[in-house]
């Protein structure tokens, strides 16, 4: 397959200075407040790259520096059976997962598949081992890719997410997992990774910050508009950071300032997993900060949801370029989805599209169905699903799955510097 480096630069959303050298650079050096950078492509007009592997097709959109095996690669389509149960006229789905018979062969079955490739090819490497914190999702994508391209990894995942470390091939030796019981949630993983990050040879993939993670989800966005031929009015999807929002919204400005796939201004419908809503909350009340919620509460909450994936109890959310001013920017909504309403959602789905759905996007199903029952979109417009994972029990029956095991298992009390030191030192 071809490969061709990506020209681009990086620039600062608060105080737009560049960056022409990229070193897995994550902030702006500036005295300012927290603020994203954005990749900046040469190409102002998307030419897809027919010889390119997977998603790298979309690659003059995507901060690429060395070749990388993928496959991966989201499948675009217009709903005719969910579209008129809800009444919608133009429904389109966007799908990352195992849908054989739909294109897709993303065998993670899920959309994080999107992320790895682009961040692998960007990180230089230079000796060093990238340490990735995830809810689970994100970390069977990176072991996935990883494994296949024999890079460096080191994992760190908490207990409810080590379910969610399989393969339909073994794990290569590169790839270490790092669990954090006794009661860890993602926020906890998140911080036992970056005192991994800061020992000497590691380096942090660097979560929403990474340009790469941002731009590889928003190929999702830029699959839907190549087979559509437009940008959407309209966006669905399930967030626990919300990364994927954000990537959404970078991803249609870019294809507005390509000028050929129309002048909609995509608004963002960005969902969560009641009652764990801390940016649904947020944006209800009108504020930029999340609302302070005591941590007990929070993991409270986490205990009661279906989509354990989305949990960050950390979200990009009031920092500059983040969920709040996406939401803002676009107009857009967020919605609290119920277990049940997932569940109702997620057997509808299947039930008329035909393939089975991961909890996530159930949640995003399910506030579509909120938005269409409380009639907020004119069902002539375009309304772009993103279903951000699927296919697993279709996948699990055709399969052999293999399981990646901890390497070492660490108490939230353990998790200190020292410990950290001697284990990475």
């Amino acid at each position: 397959m071809e490969f061709h480096p990506t020209s681009y630069t990086l620039g600062c959303v608060e105080c737009g200075k560049t960056f022409s050298e990229d070193d897995q650079r994550l902030a702006c050096d500036e005295l300012h407040g927290p603020a994203f950078l954005r990749a900046h492509y040469a190409a102002r007009q998307i030419a897809v790259r027919g010889g390119a592997a997977g998603m790298f097709r979309f690659g003059d959109w995507l901060p690429l520096r060395r070749p990388v095996t993928n496959s991966g690669v989201p499948v675009a389509f217009p709903s005719e059976k969910l579209g008129r149960a809800l009444g919608l006229e133009n429904l389109w789905i966007v799908f990352s997962g195992y849908w054989p018979e739909r294109g897709a062969e993303m065998k993670t079955c899920t959309f994080k598949e999107l992320e790895a490739p682009p961040v692998c090819s960007r990180f230089a490497g230079g000796g060093r081992t990238l340490v990735v914190a995830s809810a689970g999702n994100t970390a069977r994508a990176f072991a996935e890719i990883c494994s296949r391209n024999d890079i460096p990894l080191v994992l760190v995942v908490h207990e409810a997410g080590l379910d969610n470390l399989w393969s339909t091939h073994p794990f290569s030796d590169a790839v270490t997992l790092v669990g954090v019981d006794d009661g860890a949630d993602y926020f906890d993983a998140i911080q036992v990774a970056d005192m991994i990050a800061r020992r000497p040879g590691y380096a942090a993939e660097g979560g929403a910050k990474n340009v790469a993670r941002r731009d590889g989800m928003g190929t999702a966005l830029l699959a839907a508009a190549e087979r559509a031929g437009r940008i959407p009015d309209h966006y669905f999807q399930a967030v626990g950071s919300g990364t994927g929002g954000i990537a959404a919204w970078e991803a249609a400005g870019r294809l507005l300032a390509d000028g050929r796939f129309g002048a909609a201004k995509m608004k963002l419908h960005l969902a969560q997993n009641h009652p764990f809503t801390p940016m649904t909350d947020a944006w209800a009340a009108g504020s930029r900060a999340l609302l302070d919620v005591a941590e007990d509460e929070l993991k409270a909450r986490l205990a009661r949801v279906s989509a354990v994936v989305l949990s960050n109890r950390k979200p990009p959310y009031g920092i500059k370029g983040g969920v709040f001013d996406a939401l803002t920017e676009t107009g857009g909504r967020m919605y609290a989805v119920t277990n049940e309403e997932a569940s109702t959602a997620a057997a509808l789905f299947e039930r008329l599209e035909g393939i089975d759905l991961d909890p996530a996007a159930a949640v995003a199903v399910g506030a579509l169905k909120q938005a269409a029952d409380r009639k907020l979109i004119d069902p002539q417009e375009m309304v772009l699903l993103n279903v951000t994972g699927g296919g697993k029990k279709r996948l699990f029956g055709e399969f052999p799955i293999h399981r990646l095991a901890p390497r070492v298992v660490l108490k939230r009390h353990e998790a200190t510097e020292e410990t950290i030191a001697r284990l990475f030192g």
